[in-house]
């Protein structure tokens, strides 16, 4: 408890940035000489070949944000701040792009070594710890077998250290919660850039441009029956992931608007026009999975959670069941035919492909069994394929229509992929940080005494949780940092309210 005592008084005293003439100036400059780097990097690409521009352009950028963030009163800070607003090119990849990093990896990995080196160098008194919570601790610990002893372990180990680097992500964010106005602030950034991917989604949907920095993929146009179905992803290489953000970032918003929380107009402004727009970009990705996730954790959380008597919600209960009815006795055909074609063809796809689901998840049952306590590695689905099955180049004839070789390097199954890559032990990691989280959030939620902007809080991170559980079902969406990012500040938001109250419970 004095741990955590001293972790939460270290980042409350921490002074804001104030905006001075020279900071500005600088940030004014930096910006300037971005725009001179795009130029020149136009110049070059007509003159040479688009890979020749998209290399200086990546390591401009790098090199400018650099220069910016170290004049900064607080560099990490910054930088932490300014990844958010560049989710949308935080997965273009670095040159040469066969090791498969991204800009986000390599910013989470500066953001890493600084945050170690200012605890290295850090008196005892300011010290804040890496793990606030023991929880967090053994789970990391309990990674080290399963990437040793894994059948991979290079490969695991590369993947692994990555995971950490975006680990560092939950710290900084429960920093800027214990700012004043922090959560406000975190909640203004992902707001803008919540709206900004479901703009790119339309984009994506309406002229048919492909935005994401890692290529095509093969969601995104498929053949039902003769019927062309363009599946949206923006700047998400897969629609399913860009699905996933937008349901869980409309229920966290949704949840935190409709009960108040937020009481400044410019704030709910932009809270609400996200909300808006990523409702109706939300439908372009088809994503099944993200849009009933969505609409269901959204209704039963206001539900459970709004300030009705027990008669009003008792009527609406009431009016549920009815409905339920009635939709369960009108034909599905009907109910079909009020979406449009590419939506209702999409769903009478999913017993096909629910099949094909099963078939993956059954078909790569032996990875657990040949490996049970440490799984094959992180990252190591592909590789155990290719090892395991040389002569196979396509799997359940998703590459046929493209005429493109495809070997799969997730289960369609976040849950499976965990347990196969860490097997029991990398399981159990996992199920001690989420339960938890649950622990925290309903310890937050459920006391009496506990201040409504808190409960609030942790009710929106908890349906936001609830809702990225469901996406996890038929998709390793963590894949996509992004997606990770949006886990790790809902798994913060709980940490911070919950050791706030375990430090008003200490000093009662």
């Amino acid at each position: 408890m004095a741990t955590l005592r001293m972790f939460a008084e270290r980042f409350r005293r921490a002074p804001l940035p104030g905006v001075t003439a020279g900071p500005f100036a600088l940030l004014v400059a930096g910006l300037a000489a971005a725009v001179v780097a795009g130029m020149v990097t136009a110049m070059i690409g007509s003159q040479g070949d688009s890979r020749a521009a998209y290399y200086v352009a990546v390591f401009a950028s790098i090199i400018i944000g650099g220069v910016v963030a170290v004049t900064r009163k607080e560099p990490l800070r910054f930088t932490f701040l300014a990844l958010i607003l560049l989710f949308p090119i935080a997965t273009a990849l670095v040159p040469p792009g066969r090791l498969e990093i991204t800009v986000f990896d390599v910013i989470m990995c500066a953001l890493t070594i600084g945050l170690l080196r200012r605890k290295v160098f850090a008196s005892p008194e300011e010290r804040e710890p890496f793990f606030p919570t023991p929880s967090l601790l053994v789970a990391c610990l309990l990674c080290i077998p399963c990437i040793v002893l894994s059948q991979f372990p290079f490969l695991s180990l590369q993947v692994s250290v990555l995971r950490f680097f975006t680990y560092a992500f939950f710290i900084l964010a429960l920093s800027e919660l214990w700012r004043e106005k922090g959560f406000e602030r975190l909640v203004l950034l992902f707001s803008i850039v919540t709206l900004f991917m479901a703009i790119g989604l339309f984009i994506d949907h309406f002229l048919h441009v492909n935005l994401s920095l890692r290529g095509s993929n093969l969601n995104q146009l498929t053949y039902v029956s003769g019927l062309q179905i363009y599946r949206a992803g923006g700047f998400f290489q897969d629609p399913q992931r860009a699905g996933a953000f937008l349901a869980c970032m409309i229920t966290f918003l949704l949840l935190l608007s409709i009960r108040g929380r937020f009481r400044g107009m410019n704030l709910r402004f932009v809270v609400w026009a996200a909300i808006a727009v990523s409702c109706a970009a939300l439908i372009t990705t088809i994503s099944r999975s993200a849009i009933l996730a969505c609409l269901f954790v959204s209704g039963v959380a206001l539900f459970a959670s709004n300030r009705w008597n027990a008669l009003a919600k008792l009527a609406v209960m009431g009016s549920a069941v009815i409905v339920a009815i009635v939709v369960t006795l009108t034909p599905a055909d009907m109910w079909l035919s009020i979406v449009p074609a590419t939506v209702s063809e999409r769903f009478q796809r999913s017993n096909e492909e629910f099949d094909n689901r099963l078939a993956i998840w059954f078909d790569t049952w032996d990875m657990f069994a040949d490996h049970p306590l440490t799984g094959i590695g992180a990252g190591s689905f592909r590789s155990y394929l290719i090892e395991t099955r040389p002569t196979t180049f396509n799997y359940y004839d998703i590459g046929t229509a493209e005429g493109v070789i495809y070997i799969p390097d997730q289960p369609e199954n976040g849950y499976l992929k965990i347990l196969y890559e860490g097997g029991i032990l990398g399981s159990i990691a996992a199920l001690l940080v989420v339960g938890d989280a649950l622990r925290r959030g309903i310890g937050v939620i459920a006391r009496s005494n506990t201040d409504p902007d808190a409960r609030t809080e942790g009710i929106a991170a908890l349906a936001g949780l609830m809702v990225f559980g469901i996406t996890f079902v038929t998709l390793y969406t963590l894949g996509d940092p992004r997606m990770a990012a949006v886990f790790l500040f809902f798994l913060a938001l709980i940490w911070h309210r919950s050791i706030q109250r375990e430090q008003i419970a200490a000093k009662a």
